[in-house]
């Protein structure tokens, strides 16, 4: 029973301590901006990650994908010969994922500066 009422007395407690403070209001006056204004406020970033972590992820996912795929094929198969099936999944998928990864990174070569620069436009 006493519990009952110690819950809602705290709230109180801590409801009349939280609005002790007096309210302060902050007005701003908006001022209307031309196009040529914001034109020149516009700021573009574009981050850029390097080829070699591009490559190494893609091929840890695939591989990652490779080694799912390849225990599909080991339940399938049901035979002795799961161990195989697993790193020949795994296999394939890191290749494959390195594959993917190198053709994604040399696309993004043109796209993005330098890593660390940013770019921008006034």
């Amino acid at each position: 029973m006493k519990k009952l009422f110690i819950a809602p007395l705290a709230a109180l407690l801590f409801a009349g301590s939280a609005g002790a403070a007096q309210l302060q209001t902050l007005t701003l006056r908006e001022q209307a901006q031309t196009k040529d204004q914001l034109a020149r406020e516009v700021v573009e970033v574009r981050g850029h990650r390097e080829a070699a972590s591009i490559i190494l992820t893609d091929a840890l996912y695939g591989g990652v994908a490779g080694l799912a795929i390849g225990g599909a094929v080991a339940l399938i198969e049901q035979d002795n010969n799961w161990g195989r099936d697993l790193g020949v999944g795994a296999g394939v998928g890191l290749l494959v994922g390195a594959l993917f990864g190198i053709v994604d990174s040399a696309t993004l070569v043109d796209q993005a500066p330098h890593p660390g620069s940013y770019q921008m436009r006034f």
